[in-house]
């Protein structure tokens, strides 16, 4: 698994386009709006990807995992935070 971490407007969402582009790979977003900015932000950019699914869309399976390849999670911090009313402080990662 791939991390991009960077601060806030430093271009991981432009990151995560290129990589789908590449793989086919699924991009998920925290809201169907931010699905549709980000697919309008690949084809102004001339980039091909699969239309983005939200977070709701994917932690409740409205997808066919047959048509997926794989997933990239943009802002995955807020996908953890979705699942909770409780604030997240911490997450870890094996680093494999």
């Amino acid at each position: 698994m791939k991390i991009i971490y960077k601060p806030r407007q430093s271009g991981k969402t432009l990151e995560a386009i290129k990589i789908s582009a590449e793989t086919g790979s699924r991009i998920v977003c925290h809201s169907k709006e931010e699905c549709n900015r980000v697919f309008c932000m690949a084809q102004e950019m001339g980039i091909n990807i699969p239309f983005p699914i939200s977070f709701d869309e994917f932690l409740n399976r409205r997808y066919s995992s047959r048509n997926i390849k794989g997933f990239i999670i943009d802002n995955a911090d807020m996908l953890l935070q979705y699942l909770t009313p409780v604030r997240v402080e911490c997450v870890t990662f094996n680093k494999d």
